[in-house]
């Protein structure tokens, strides 16, 4: 099993428990200004080219293997760290840390390389479509999340229940649509209508205000 989990996962304790339940992990990692220079000092040779969403190479980023570069040995005993370089998209603002108009990310992994889909951009790939899980928060927020509409707290916890059914029952009609197809990545739409479903003894709404075209999600950030 594998788990993902941005950089706050990146903590001694976290780690160490995973790799004592025998569990795969990949989470962000923070690189310290130190490990940025040393990166940004190497050839353009040491560097492959990154995947997108396609596993096609992503024109403008590049990965490579910084785990000989660092000290991990305060780590558990097989931590690899892999680093994304990619110039940031047009309009992104640079951060302080940002080397030449680059940008570097940075995972941490356990898994072991060799086999197939166990190159590094295949690596790095494989944590960056973790950003799926935003796409469902917001859509949990649009189906009723954002706001409690009840007063006591036993009723708002079946209005979460409710919403949590809608959300798998969301997630689950996607699948029936085919791979290509983009009903696979629609959204509830919240136009006109607010967060489906209305809570009960709400304002009652004619139905053309609740049958908008549903949203469609957009690919994870840096998979295109």
């Amino acid at each position: 099993m594998l788990i993902r989990i941005d950089g706050a996962g990146a903590t001694h304790d976290l780690l160490d428990w995973l790799v004592s339940q025998r569990l795969s992990y990949s989470v962000g990692f923070a690189l310290s200004q130190d490990t940025v220079d040393v990166l940004a000092a190497l050839p353009e040779s040491a560097w492959q080219p990154a995947y997108d969403a396609d596993r096609e190479p992503r024109p403008g980023a590049w990965v490579i293997e910084a785990t000989g570069l660092m000290n991990l040995t305060a780590w558990p005993k097989g931590m690899r760290v892999i680093v994304r370089r990619e110039r940031p998209h047009p309009g992104a603002q640079l951060r302080v840390t940002d080397q030449d108009g680059h940008r570097f990310t940075a995972l941490a992994t356990n898994t072991a390389p060799g086999g197939p889909h166990r190159q590094l951009a295949d690596l790095e790939l494989r944590h960056r479509r973790r950003a799926r899980v935003e796409d469902r928060i917001r859509a949990a927020k649009d189906t009723g999340l954002r706001n409690l509409p009840l007063h006591e707290l036993d009723q708002n916890r079946i209005w979460q229940a409710i919403v949590a059914l809608a959300c798998e029952i969301t997630a689950w009609t996607e699948l029936l649509a085919p791979a290509e197809h983009p009903a696979r990545r629609w959204e509830p739409n919240v136009s006109g209508c607010g967060s489906s479903p209305c809570p009960p003894g709400g304002p009652s709404r004619p139905p053309h205000q609740c049958a908008a075209p549903p949203r469609r999600r957009a690919a994870a950030p840096g998979s295109t």
